[in-house]
């Protein structure tokens, strides 16, 4: 049960830095995991915090895939030089 807990808040945790990116970040990760999730068949609307913590709380392999990502595209986009779209 105490482990349970833990993923769960790591998960919401995750949720939590999807929404704090800035645009048009924030949108293109949020497609990326929509479409993962859904095997491309994603209706194209943004998804809501609770099927973000749906999707990922169901299939851990999504959500590392997802926190590898995020992790690796932080190292790389410090917030002193942010990108344009």
């Amino acid at each position: 049960m105490i482990r349970w807990l833990s993923v769960q808040k790591d998960i919401e945790r995750l949720v939590d830095d999807l929404f704090s990116l800035s645009e048009p970040w924030r949108s293109r990760f949020l497609q990326l995991v929509a479409e993962r999730a859904t095997g491309g068949d994603w209706n194209g609307n943004r998804p809501t915090r609770q099927e973000l913590t749906t999707w990922l709380g169901t299939d851990l392999g999504l959500y590392r895939e997802v926190s590898l990502l995020l992790r690796a595209w932080k190292r790389n986009v410090p917030e002193r030089h942010p990108l344009r779209s």
